[in-house]
C-alpha cells in the first residue's frame, strides 16, 4: 500500500507569545481587532497631512427683482391708500403704517430729512378694495349629558366670517400725474378654513363664534399679507449656499484645493479643469470644478459641470443635484433659463 504524507499548516498559537505582545497587554490576550473606520481614519490624516483637506465655498448669487425700481430711486413713502367702500376708509391708514415698518425694517423708506418734492423719492400709494361678509345664526348640535347619560339637543349661536381684500400699490414720482409702477395683491379670508377656529386637531366646530376672529384683526392681516407681497416684488434676490469641496491626492485637484481654500476661486478653476482633463471620469474632480465656477460666477459653466457629475453618477449625487436646482432657479431669476 502506498502511503502519502499530507503537509499540515502549522496551527496558530491561542496567544501570542509575551514578547509579542504590546507593552501592558496581559498574557493570554490578543491585541483588539482593527475596526473598519481605522481605514477612513487614516486616510483623513494622509490628506490632512498632505495638505489636501477640502474647504467649504460660500456662494453668492444676486437676481434682481421680480418688480425693479427705476434707477437712481433711493427711498420709499409710504401714503394713505384710496378704500373702497367708504366705510372701511380706516384699512387704508392701517395699510399705510403696515407698508412704511415694512419698508423701514428693508432700508427703502425715504429719509425723514428728503423732502416731499426729493426726486429720488417715490410715493407708494394706490388703491384697496375690501369686502367683507358674516353669515350667523343659530343652529341645532347634539351633545352628550353626562348627568342623565343620554344625548341631547341644544341650540347653538354660529358664525362664518368672510374677506377679501385687493390692493393695487402704486409708485409714482414726485409731482408726476400717472404712476411709475403698480402691483396686484390679493388676499382672502374663511373662518371655516382658519386653523385657530378649527383647533390644533381640526374637531373644534367650524362656525364657533367664539373661536372666529375680530373682523379688524381678520383685515389687518390681510392687510399684512398683501404689503409683504409687494415688499417681496421690489426686493433684489440673493441666493447663498455652502458647497463642500471634496479631498482629492490628484496633483491639479490639490492645488485647486488649496487655491480655493485661500479664495483663489479663478486659479482654483483652471487647477480643477485640468484635473478634470486628465480624470474625466472622476465625479468628485469635476464636482469641485463646477464649485470653483460657481463661486467665480460662472453660472452656466457651474450648471453644466453639476450635471455631468449627476450623469457620470446615475443622478445619485444629492449635493450636485441640490446645486444643479439652485443654480437653474438663478438663472430663472436672470431671465436666462438654463438646461
Amino acid at each position: 500500500m502506498r502511503t502519502v504524507e499530507r503537509s499540515r499548516r502549522p496551527s496558530l498559537p491561542a496567544a501570542l507569545p509575551p514578547a509579542a505582545l504590546p507593552a501592558g497587554l496581559p498574557v493570554g490576550h490578543a491585541p483588539p481587532a482593527v475596526g473598519p473606520w481605522v481605514g477612513a481614519v487614516l486616510a483623513a490624516a494622509l490628506l490632512t497631512a498632505a495638505g489636501c483637506t477640502a474647504p467649504v465655498l460660500t456662494v453668492r448669487h444676486a437676481a434682481p427683482a421680480a418688480l425693479p425700481l427705476p434707477r437712481g430711486v433711493t427711498g420709499l413713502r409710504a401714503a394713505a391708500l384710496r378704500v373702497e367702500p367708504a366705510g372701511k376708509a380706516a384699512c387704508g391708514a392701517t395699510a399705510a403704517d403696515l407698508l412704511g415698518e415694512r419698508l423701514a425694517a428693508m432700508g427703502l423708506a425715504a429719509p425723514a430729512d428728503a423732502g416731499p418734492g426729493a426726486a429720488a423719492v417715490l410715493h407708494v400709494g394706490g388703491t384697496m378694495r375690501v369686502e367683507t361678509s358674516d353669515r350667523s345664526g343659530v343652529r341645532s348640535l347634539r351633545q352628550w349629558d353626562a348627568a342623565t347619560r343620554r344625548w341631547t339637543t341644544v341650540e347653538a349661536p354660529s358664525l362664518v366670517r368672510t374677506a377679501a381684500v385687493h390692493v393695487t400699490f402704486t409708485l409714482t414720482a414726485p409731482g408726476a400725474a400717472r404712476p411709475m409702477i403698480s402691483f396686484d395683491a390679493r388676499q382672502a379670508y374663511d373662518s371655516t378654513a382658519d386653523p385657530r377656529v378649527r383647533g390644533d386637531l381640526g374637531l373644534e366646530r367650524p362656525d364657533d363664534p367664539a373661536r372666529v376672529p375680530a373682523d379688524d384683526q381678520v383685515l389687518r392681516e390681510l392687510l399684512a399679507a398683501c404689503v409683504e407681497r409687494f415688499c417681496e416684488a421690489i426686493r433684489p434676490v440673493e441666493v447663498t449656499a455652502q458647497v463642500a469641496l471634496r479631498p482629492t491626492l490628484q496633483g491639479d485637484g490639490a492645488a485647486g484645493l488649496r487655491a480655493a481654500q485661500e479664495g483663489r476661486t479663478a486659479e482654483a478653476v483652471e487647477h480643477f479643469q485640468a484635473a478634470v482633463a486628465a480624470k474625466p471620469d472622476d465625479a468628485g474632480l469635476r464636482f469641485n470644478l463646477a464649485a470653483a465656477c460657481e463661486a467665480a460666477g460662472r453660472i452656466e459653466d457651474a450648471l453644466a459641470q453639476y450635471l455631468a457629475v449627476l450623469d457620470r453618477t446615475g443622478g445619485a449625487d444629492r449635493p450636485a443635484g441640490e446645486a444643479a436646482a439652485r443654480l437653474r432657479g438663478v438663472l430663472r431669476l436672470r431671465g436666462r433659463p438654463g438646461p
